[in-house]
């Protein structure tokens, strides 16, 4: 599991953070993410929550923005896979808290050290409520494919559900890290293994 995470979400949320070279036309899934991008860097160029002293405030500032665009609960239970849909309501709950404060424990603190990279929007695909937004980013004159995969809620949010960086998906990516590890073990020792990865004093 720990091989995993820095490879996806550190690129991912680099990419948030930089201004888009390519902004498609208006009402498209990419705009609210335009939105994200703008936001994000709202907080980090604000001088009242820079600096060490104001760690807490930034980092709940970037949680805050961070929720609003990405649906860590959507992304928990595609990761869980099959397995989702025999646990309990305070099982599934409980898998969702701890995989989300694992997520934002390893990487909110990374997106503050991001560059100024330039992003390319490549290409948008949509269908009904799901969409996929094709983007590439440039760094140290390296280019890496990263897809954003979003779906349309019920009042016309568009949100991110799933990640795709150089062709493998992180709830793929997941999914098969947590089968494997619930086929020779029980969910009770799934989530204490999250436990203690979110644990701030372990």
């Amino acid at each position: 599991m720990k091989h995993v995470i820095p490879r996806f979400f550190v690129l991912t949320f680099c990419l948030l953070l930089v201004p888009a070279v390519v902004h498609a036309g208006t009402s498209s899934p990419q705009d609210p993410l335009q939105t994200s991008i703008d936001a994000i860097l709202a907080i980090l160029k604000d001088d009242s929550l820079q600096g060490e002293a104001n760690t807490a405030l930034r980092r709940e500032a970037l949680r805050k923005k961070i929720y609003e665009r990405f649906d860590f609960e959507k992304m928990s239970q595609f990761s869980l896979g099959r397995h989702w849909r025999d646990k309990t309501p305070e099982e599934r709950q409980a898998f969702v808290t701890l995989f989300s404060q694992l997520l934002e424990n390893t990487y909110v603190g990374k997106i503050e050290d991001y560059t100024d990279e330039q992003v390319m929007y490549v290409k948008e695909q949509v269908r009904n409520d799901k969409a996929q937004i094709d983007t590439i980013i440039v760094t140290d004159n390296v280019e890496i494919p990263i897809d954003y995969r979003m779906y349309r809620t019920g009042d016309g949010q568009w949100m991110v559900y799933d990640i795709v960086v150089e062709g493998v998906s992180l709830v793929a990516n997941y999914r098969s890290q947590f089968t494997r590890m619930l086929e020779s073990d029980s969910f009770e020792s799934l989530l204490q293994t999250l436990e203690k990865k979110t644990d701030p004093n372990g």
